[in-house]
């Protein structure tokens, strides 16, 4: 019992912190979990109840609505009010000990409205029979996503609203297409040479993995190096290296690959997949608007920082939050990458511009606006011989353009955005 009670004051902590700042859940799952000496099977329980919790804020916050008007979402109580409701009513488990286990957790840190959250639950357990989780669809997302949403077709927002409560497949990328039959799970090919897994699992369970055959990208973020052509023996920037999933792929073209990166964490993780995958890196860590100027790549590859909309499948957190993306900071960031990337790219050589994000400012916009003023650069769309696996997804422009879970017949990918451009000479006007 101890335990379980640990446990929900462990994923309420979790819950308002994730609320209340920009740590993802990742990253606030680690901090917490070093306070408290759990078991796995704790962790796992966590983990699973705070996702799930996420994931479904709209529904349960519609379900809190119908029942009580009175909630502070800024206090304590609301947290252990919504992790008892994703309980009860997402994961099915026993109403009485959901409810006596979250009391007392309550009550080892505040007591002052137990018998309201006690009352409460107990009611909206009472009328169980009577709420359709899955016909409460009204959405209490943001205003800042609702008004993205708005230029969409109404078949394409019902899609993005409903993925985000789906737990997405990971995808597996292999160094040899002949490898993939090693993988004992189930599991969807994707290409030649990936593939997502049916069921999830640890990965460090899944062939492979010692070995380093395989690393985990999902397949919307492979486009951008399938779009470089002639990859062998070019020399490539990749600006925003880390986790490392593209400098991956080219080195597994064998590109001559720089990586950059300006985070100590995140260049960290990109070495320690690059030892397991048995990779030699050339990695520069530090700001990628403050690389020297004096060498000219074939190909500048831009994975731009962004509001990361595209990933609310696995990142949730990003609708659940009580401030949405600082989209300006991104939109500033993410055109200084483009003006840095042109000077150091040869001519006649390629720019690929990436983000991981449906929203139009962050992709076709920049480039429309970038385009303006560089005269010197065009686009080279994206044609279909090369667009095999994802045609429907690029634009009359020649652009790529995906959205949470489509190609869903390969178990749904995140939204992104591509632009392939070529710097003809030197001289922007």
């Amino acid at each position: 019992m101890t335990d379980g009670i640990n446990s929900r004051i462990v994923i309420v902590k979790i819950l308002k912190k994730i609320k209340e700042s920009r740590i993802n859940i990742d990253q606030c799952f680690e901090k917490e979990l070093k306070k408290i000496n759990l078991s796995i099977k704790d962790k796992k329980y966590i983990y699973n109840v705070v996702i799930t919790t996420i994931k479904n804020i709209n529904s349960i916050d519609q379900i809190l609505k119908n029942f009580t008007k009175s909630v502070n979402k800024k206090d304590v109580s609301y947290f252990f009010i919504i992790s008892a409701i994703s309980q009860i009513f997402i994961l099915n488990q026993k109403e009485y000990a959901v409810i006596n286990s979250t009391c007392e957790a309550y009550k080892r840190l505040n007591k002052k409205k137990l018998n309201f959250i006690n009352g409460l639950l107990r009611n909206i357990t009472r009328n169980k029979s009577s709420i359709n989780i899955d016909k409460l669809n009204k959405s209490l997302h943001p205003i800042w996503f609702k008004n993205i949403l708005k230029e969409l077709p109404t078949s394409k927002r019902k899609v993005i609203y409903k993925s985000i409560t789906k737990r997405p497949l990971i995808n597996l990328v292999f160094k040899n297409n002949k490898k993939l039959n090693i993988v004992k799970q189930k599991f969807l090919e994707t290409s030649k040479n990936s593939l997502a897994l049916s069921e999830f699992i640890d990965l460090k369970k899944i062939s492979g993995y010692n070995e380093g055959l395989w690393w985990v990208q999902d397949f919307a973020s492979t486009i951008p190096v399938k779009l470089i052509p002639n990859l062998k023996n070019q020399n490539i920037l990749d600006m925003c290296a880390a986790p490392g999933g593209k400098t991956f792929q080219l080195l597994n073209s064998g590109a001559r690959v720089t990586s950059c990166d300006i985070s100590i964490d995140r260049v960290k993780l990109l070495k320690e997949n690059a030892r397991r995958l048995q990779y030699n890196l050339n990695i520069i860590n530090m700001d990628a608007l403050k690389i020297l100027e004096n060498k000219f790549f074939d190909t500048v590859l831009i994975d731009a920082p962004c509001s990361s909309i595209g990933t609310i499948r696995k990142n949730p957190e990003i609708l659940y939050r009580n401030s949405g993306p600082n989209f300006e900071f991104y939109l500033d960031l993410q055109y200084k990458l483009l003006e840095k990337a042109k000077k150091l790219l040869k001519i006649n050589g390629t720019l690929i511009f990436a983000v991981c994000s449906f929203n139009k400012k962050e992709g076709v916009k920049q480039i429309e606006k970038f385009l303006l003023k560089n005269k010197n650069f065009q686009i080279n769309p994206i044609i279909k011989s090369e667009s095999k696996g994802f045609k429907k997804l690029v634009t009359k422009e020649g652009f790529f353009q995906s959205y949470p879970d489509d190609l869903i017949e390969i178990g749904g990918i995140d939204g992104f955005f591509i632009a392939r451009l070529i710097k003809k000479n030197d001289n922007a006007l």
